[in-house]
């Protein structure tokens, strides 16, 4: 049975965190019944929601799990 597509344009990110890091967030996404990545990607979006933007010019692109949920069903 094929996987089906988490997001649409996917770029691999090769990042070094502290061990403690890495044992937290592997025993979150477990707890949670989620993968890594997804849990990572949510940190992301909220970072990144959280930056002020001080440019009209400024976009930041944030996608929901609910919104990667969609795109996954409709693809």
């Amino acid at each position: 049975m094929a996987r089906e597509k988490k997001i649409e344009n996917p770029v691999t990110l090769f990042a070094t965190i502290e061990s403690a890091q890495h044992d937290a967030l592997r025993t979150i996404a477990f707890n949670q019944r989620r993968s890594l990545a997804d849990a990572v990607r949510e940190a992301l979006d909220m970072w990144i929601q959280s930056q002020p933007k001080n440019h009209k010019e400024d976009t930041y692109v944030s996608v929901t799990k609910e919104e990667r949920v969609q795109q996954a069903r409709r693809a």
